[in-house]
């Protein structure tokens, strides 16, 4: 019996040896763990959800950034292009003065027309179009009024007369076109 009081004494040393006082039940331990896991999870979701964020970002960045590049692409060569427009704007009254003050030298005004329809094809070749004005109701979009006439015969609000021809690239204006329109 003795050695059963022992043994008994023993083993519930070794219990109290096992969780000491100083140290936390197993019902205590296991709800820190529990709360550190829901920390941890909660955690983890945050960095999740800046995670996906950061690549949505990221791809949104990537499609801008491509259709700027498109953009910069497609109406890169604007400036250049509104220079040659003063080229073209050259050739449009040489021809006009020419037929107005040489109207019998015939070959030369047609080399000039010849010089002007090559222009405007190489220009068409950049998605280059005229706008056309003449005789078209005024639109502020397409066209820039320099004055207003009242003209017989002519609707209110219509173009007159080209004064400077305009021009489009792709679907945005190059260039307005300058015209006269009945008032």
């Amino acid at each position: 019996m003795d050695d059963e009081r022992k043994n008994s004494q023993e083993s519930g040393s070794e219990m109290t040896d096992q969780y000491p006082a100083s140290q936390e039940s197993p019902q205590e331990e296991s709800r820190e763990t529990v709360d550190d896991l829901a920390e941890l999870k909660a955690q983890v979701e945050e960095y999740r959800d800046k995670h996906l964020r950061a690549l949505a970002e990221m791809d949104n960045m990537r499609k801008r950034l491509a259709r700027e590049r498109q953009e910069i692409v497609k109406f890169g060569t604007e400036k250049l292009l509104k220079d040659f427009l003063l080229v073209y704007d050259a050739i449009h009254k040489s021809i006009d003065t020419a037929s107005e003050l040489h109207p019998e030298d015939e070959q030369f005004i047609e080399g000039l027309r010849m010089t002007e329809k090559l222009f405007l094809e190489t220009l068409k070749k950049y998605q280059v179009e005229p706008i056309q004005a003449q005789n078209m109701p005024f639109d502020p979009n397409y066209h820039d009024a320099l004055m207003q006439v009242n003209k017989e015969g002519v609707e209110k609000g219509m173009i007159v007369d080209e004064v400077e021809r305009g021009f489009m690239i792709h679907d945005r204006v190059l260039r307005p076109a300058k015209v006269t329109v009945s008032g």
